[in-house]
Parts: structure tokens; sequence; C-alpha cells
């Protein structure tokens, strides 16, 4: 028996244990159940039992109204309650103790912004792109390549967010791998608001102010307004600039210099050195929604609105030169080279080295209109719109350019989605023991033309000159789906989930550096995925569930036509890519075998198979390489996940504590062999996480700790060296919050991250130690 397994069998004996006093308390729990199913009184009973968590309605993990513990998997769900023990100026701020998610970079408000620099896994499947995003149901996932503008993802206006893990395309269809994270905004119903200035400092200085306005009119008019805005210096050293060891042999005109500090890349083979830092890279971020709703009837509800956000990375200009001549006097490093003498060796060093690449800006604009209608005796209509754009521009210095201006390039995106869903939910053939819901749906994306310009100034985004590469593309997919929830027996509900997704795509490449201009023609794919689940609900407070499903992800519209290019290497886009595919089954339970307390734990399985690699179609000695992207590996994933709550001693007081092991190996790959074997990229093997929550009297807060080990962004698994500019290295942080509600209107709050100042990369060095507090007025 493998060690998953011996966990997932350890954590769960909880839930399959019981005695006959416990057996009483089941019957009496369900005793408002009919003989041949659950009457609607006991569907929406909220459970006696003190995990408000799990007593929560939920709709992502079946697209029906469910308490999250009859639901066939193990949800979480983060409330504004949650919130308020930790600083959340991103989504991801509040996720950190969810087992089976991994995040880095731009999902944390800490770090400068920007989906390209962010991204997260979900139970055991890596890739932003790999699983679903969605706002009130409707998907944000950026139509350009699927990653996440987390800054768009407002907690101001939420009510709740749900995380559902597990394959889910029967239900949502493309990118719903790993799983379905969904933001439920706050239907307003009374008059209320806050406004919240902040300002922090230590490693991160940040200052920022948010706002909302709920509010409910006599006429049926509600409306919800809100607006954040954040700006910071960021850290004072997030890149290392290096050399490799091993310069050209001496000459008379060699300038020798202290301050090279040795060190090594992160695969721990290239000698080099450390010769400064390109300082601080300023940001700064705003984001506004509104949101009005109104009821044409008793039964018939409509909402719309629009939400933007922009967020942008800036180059300030400075740097920081570790070097200075052997009397401490500092060297100038000019626009020219620099012939330098380091240990016995000459080397070239410019100021191009020390600037930052890809400052940038990314503004998306998201349009969106729900109809909710009851026909009663439980029949209801869903009907969801939007139209999502979003636009990146980023900038690249040329290798000959200086602070002050030179030759660059500019690479600017416009992308846009459109997406629409029609669903109805009905009792079929059995009243109150079975349920159905049919659903339509499309979606398009659209990359309008990734254009690459030169510059005459790469400080001038203005200064465009010859257009080097043009990409287009566009996919489409319209679906159909099924699901059928049937209690088999008053506590012993069975899903079944059906969809069918007919993709298509098509587009254009030109690269005139490579003379490469090309038209591809429309490619489809028709995709079926089911789903079944089983969740068993022996007594009140505990459930056991199993489901096997499969998923799909169709390949991305940069990824179909987009190229890249380094002096390395070209490559090439791929407009016959296939959809990436993955079954999955599991199994788990939740459990409370004493008041105060709830224990969940899962055990899955994922076979993944046409995973996208960049394959090399030219001769090993070519330079630049050749490559292209195809469907070349397979692999699979066992995975353990569980989390507990314990209320300790006095209500006032929670223990929260997580724990997730993915075991992940490539199981084939026809573009690199020697990647076979070998642990999926970005997918920690073992993360945990423990904390206290505190919520007495005016008082609230908590602190939370948690560890990621050793993420590897190599497909051979060759950069295991830490401590070294560009690697990834295993972290343990602390965080801490405590708030307090002076008066009625005011409340006060202060904040640490990184709390013990732990030193860590994540690619960049991560931040220190950084304090933030905040004042709010609410009325």
């Amino acid at each position: 028996m493998s060690r998953l397994q011996i966990i997932t069998l350890l954590a769960l004996l909880n839930s399959a244990t019981f005695d006959f006093a416990w057996a009483e308390d089941a019957e009496t729990g369900l005793a408002e159940n009919t003989e041949d199913g659950p009457s609607e009184k006991a569907k929406k009973k909220t459970k006696t039992k003190d995990d408000e968590e799990l007593a929560t309605m939920v709709i992502s993990a079946t697209r029906s109204e469910m308490e999250a513990w009859m639901a066939p998997a193990n949800v979480s769900v983060i409330t504004t309650d949650n919130t308020e023990n930790r600083l959340v100026q991103r989504l991801g701020d509040a996720l950190k103790d969810i087992p089976g998610i991994y995040l880095r970079g731009g999902a944390y408000g800490t770090h400068f912004p920007g989906s390209s620099t962010s991204y997260s896994s979900f139970h055991g499947v890596g890739g932003t792109n790999r699983s679903l995003y969605l706002m009130d149901g409707l998907p944000v996932n950026t139509p350009n390549n699927g990653n996440v503008d987390w800054n768009m993802l407002n907690m101001d206006d939420a009510q709740q967010v749900e995380y559902v893990p597990g394959p889910f395309s029967a239900l949502y269809g493309s990118g719903a791998m790993g799983g379905v994270l969904n933001v439920i905004s706050k239907v307003p119903t009374k008059r209320e608001g806050k406004l919240t200035v902040g300002a922090g400092g230590a490693a991160v200085d940040q200052w920022g102010i948010k706002g909302r306005y709920r509010d409910r009119f006599e006429n049926g008019l509600g409306i919800s307004l809100t607006f954040n805005h954040m700006e910071s210096d960021n850290w004072a050293v997030s890149d290392y600039v290096t050399l490799n060891r091993g310069g050209n042999a001496l000459n008379g005109g060699s300038i020798p210099v202290i301050g090279a500090i040795p060190t090594t890349n992160n695969t721990g083979q290239t000698a080099q050195y450390i010769i400064g830092d390109k300082g601080r890279r300023p940001w700064e971020q705003n984001n506004a929604s509104l949101h009005l709703y109104y009821d044409l009837s008793p039964q018939t509800q409509i909402d719309g609105g629009m939400g933007w956000s922009r967020g942008e990375t800036n180059d300030n200009g400075s740097f920081n030169s570790y070097l200075t001549r052997l009397d401490g006097t500092p060297i100038s490093i000019g626009s020219g080279s620099s012939n330098i003498n380091i240990d016995g060796r000459r080397y070239a060093v410019t100021e191009n080295s020390f600037m930052h690449f890809l400052p940038g800006i990314e503004d998306t604009r998201r349009y969106f209109a729900h109809l909710k209608h009851d026909f009663g005796s439980d029949i209801k209509l869903n009907v969801d719109f939007q139209y999502m754009q979003t636009e990146t521009s980023s900038t690249s210095p040329g290798t000959s350019a200086t602070l002050n201006g030179g030759a660059g390039t500019i690479t600017l995106t416009p992308s846009n989605r459109i997406d629409g869903n029609v669903s109805l939910r009905f009792p079929f053939l059995w009243n109150e023991r079975n349920f159905v819901t049919v659903g339509f749906g499309s979606s398009q994306t659209t990359l309008e033309g990734q254009s690459r310009y030169n510059l005459s100034n790469w400080r001038n985004s203005d200064s465009t000159t010859t257009l080097t590469a043009l990409s287009k593309g566009e996919s489409s997919i319209y679906s159909a789906y099924i699901q059928d929830e049937l209690w088999l027996r008053k506590n012993l509900i069975a899903h079944l989930g059906v969809r069918y997704d007919d993709w298509s795509t098509s587009g254009s490449n030109m690269n005139a550096s490579t003379a490469f201009n090309r038209n591809y023609q429309e490619h489809s794919v028709g995709q079926f995925n089911p789903k079944f689940s089983l969740t068993w609900l022996p007594a009140d407070g505990y459930k056991l569930f199993a489901s096997t499903g499969w998923a799909f992800r169709p390949p991305t519209n940069f990824e179909l036509y987009g190229s890249s290019i380094t002096s390395a290497v070209i490559t090439e886009p791929n407009a016959n890519l296939e959809p990436e595919k993955m079954y999955s089954w599991e199994v788990g339970g939740e459990a409370n075998p004493f008041e105060g307390t709830t224990i969940a734990a899962s055990y899955y399985h994922h076979y993944i198979s046409d995973l996208i690699y960049n394959k090399t179609i030219s001769l090993p000695s070519a330079n630049p390489r050749l490559a292209e992207k195809q469907n070349a590996g397979a692999a699979e994933v066992e995975g353990v996940e569980v989390k507990l709550r314990q209320r300790l001693y006095w209500d006032w007081l929670h223990f929260n504590g997580t724990y997730t092991l993915n075991d992940s190996v490539i199981t084939e790959n026809t573009a690199d062999s020697a990647i076979v074997g070998k642990q999926m990229q970005q997918l920690p093997q073992t993360m945990f996480s423990g904390g206290l929550d505190i919520k007495y009297d005016k008082w609230s807060g908590g602190i939370i700790g948690r560890y990621v080990s050793q993420p590897t962004f190599n497909d051979l698994n060759t950069d295991s060296a830490t401590g070294r500019p560009g690697s990834y290295d295993p972290y343990f942080l602390v965080d801490a919050r405590m708030a307090f509600q002076a008066t009625q209107n005011i409340d006060v709050s202060f904040s640490v991250n990184n709390l013990l100042d732990r030193e860590y990369s994540q690619f960049y060095l991560q931040a220190g130690r950084s304090v933030y507090g905040e004042i709010s007025y609410s009325f």
C-alpha cells in the first residue's frame, strides 16, 4: 500500500467509523426526509453543527443551489467573515489555507500585478489555464492564453467564493480540469457603504484606498458600486544581475574590481557571479465595478453591469551595482561595454544588463447580464451573458539600449471573449427525488492581433517603426449538457452529468524576421465529457463521496497561432494542436466526530494525455534552433488533500489546518524522451498550513503559517539548487492580522506578511517582512 493510500485511510477514519449513539443522531438529523427522497425543507436545512462553511449554500458543484455538506466534492467556501482574519488585497490572499491550491506571483497583493506574472495549480493539475475561474458563473480566464487577471476578481463586491476541486468539464466545459473557482456577488438588500485607506512599509512600501456602496431603493432597484486603488514601490531587490564565470583573458586596460558574489544558476551547474540588482519595480493597480439589480416580479430577477481593471508595472530607471574598485570607489556602469577584471578574468558589463524587462500594462473590461426566473414547482431558468476585453502592452529594451532610451520592442495583445449560457432545472419522473438540469452554452475567444513592433525609443511606446510579427486567431465552442441529480435513498445522492463541446478554430501568423507568413484553415474537434458521482450522508454532519469523470482543455489562441523568438530558439505555432484531456477518479469524505470539529479528506488519481510541449524540429546544432508546439506528453498524478477545523475550547478561537500531497510523473513524451519519469512542472509535492482564527467581542484576526515544498520549473527537474538567482525555493511563511472595531462605524487593523522575514525566491526574490495598516469607515 502506497503512502498516499495510507494517509487517505487514516484521514478518512473519522468519516467511516461511528457508534450506535451516532447512528441514532443520524435518524434524527434526516427525519425531515420523505420515504422516497428529501423534502425541499430538508435539502435547504442549515446543518446543526459548528462548521458554518459546510452549512453554506453553494451552486458551483452542481449548477443548482445545494448545501456544501451535500456536494459531491470537498467544497471550500471563502466568505467575507473569513477574509476579516487576513489582509486581502487580491483574491489569492484569501486562498492561503485552501488545500490543493498553489499560487505565486501576481495572485498576491504584495507582488506586482499582471496575469503573465502569476501562476496557479488546483488539485494536482498545474497551469492557470487548466482550471476555470468564474464570476457569477461566467468564465474570466483571459481569451489570449487562459491566465487570470487577479485584480479583476474583486472581493469587495463578493458574497462568497466557492472552490470546487477536480474535473468539472461535464458541467462547465473547457478548462475545468483542476477545479472551478467561482466569485459570487453580494445582492444588495439595504443601504450600506465602506471607505478604507491603508498604508504599509518595511520590505514593501504600499498605500491604497478602496470603497463600496450598496443600496436597495423603494422601486426595487438595487445597486452595488466598488472602487480600489493600490500602488507600491515594490521591494528593494527582486531581480539579481548575474555574469557567467569564465571571461576572456586579461588585457592591460581592465579595471580590477571587488564585490562580485560567486554563485551558480538554478541547476547548480553553471558558475556565475552576482554583480548587482535591478532595483525596485514600482506598480499601480485600479479596479472598479457597477452592478445593478432589479426584480421584474417575485419570480423574475435581472441584473447586470460592468467591471474594469488596470494594472501597470514600471521600470523606475534605478539599479544597484555591487562592483567597486579595489579602494571601494563605485564603478560607473555606462552605456557602453565596461572592461572589468573579476578574479583575474576580463568581463564586459553594460547598463543594459541592469534593466527590467517587460514593464507593461494590462487592462480588462467586462460587461455582463443575468436573468433568473422561477416557474414554481422547483422549475428554474437561468440565462447568463458576458463580453470581456483584455489588452496587454509590454516593452523590452534592445541589447544596446540604456536606461534613458535606445531601440527596443513593444508587444500589443488585444483579445476578447463572448460567453452565453442558458440552463433549466426541473424535477423529472420522481417529484422531490430526481432533478434534471439541461443547458446550452457558447464561448468565443478572439486574439484580435498580437502585434510586435520595433521601437526607436523603448522608453516611448508611441515610437513604433516596423511591424515584425502579427498573430490572429479565433476559437469557438458550442455546448450542450445535462445533469441528473437522483436521490436513490433519503441519504444517497447520485449525480450523472454529460456534456458535448464542439470546438473549432482558425487564424494566421506572420513573422518578418523569419519570413514566416501563414493562414490556417478551420480546425475542429468534438469533445464528449461525462462525470458520475455518488454521495452518501450516513448521518448528520457526515459525508462520503466517490466520483469519476473526464475533462479537457483546448489549446489557447496563443498556443495555436503565437510565436516566440529568443537568440537560441524560434518557436513556431501549430494550428493543428488537439485539446489536452484528463480522466480522473476520487474518493473522500467530511465528518464532524465531535462538537466543534470538522475534518475533510480526499484521495484522487488523474490520467492526463495530449499535454502540449515544445519539440525541437531542427538539428540540435542549428542556431537558432527551430521548435514547434505538439501534443507530446502524458502524465499521472496521485494526490491527497486534508483539511481540519477545530474549535479550541472557546467559541471565539478556531484552528484551521490543511495538508496536500501530490505525486506526479510524466509517463510519455515524444518531444523529449528524457522527460519521462520526471515530476510535472510547478506542482509542489507537499504543502501544509496551520492557523488560528480569532473573533472575540470587537476583536478579530488570525495568524497562519504555510509551507510549500520546492516546485520544479524545468522539464528535466534539474533546477533543484536553491537560494540562487532564478531558483524556485521551498518556503515556510507566517502571516498575521488583527482588527479592532473602535466605534460602531470605525474599524482599524494591522497586518504583517512574512512575519519571520524569510528570504526565498520564486524565480524573483520575494518580499521580506511587510507591515500594513488600515482604517475603515462604515455606514
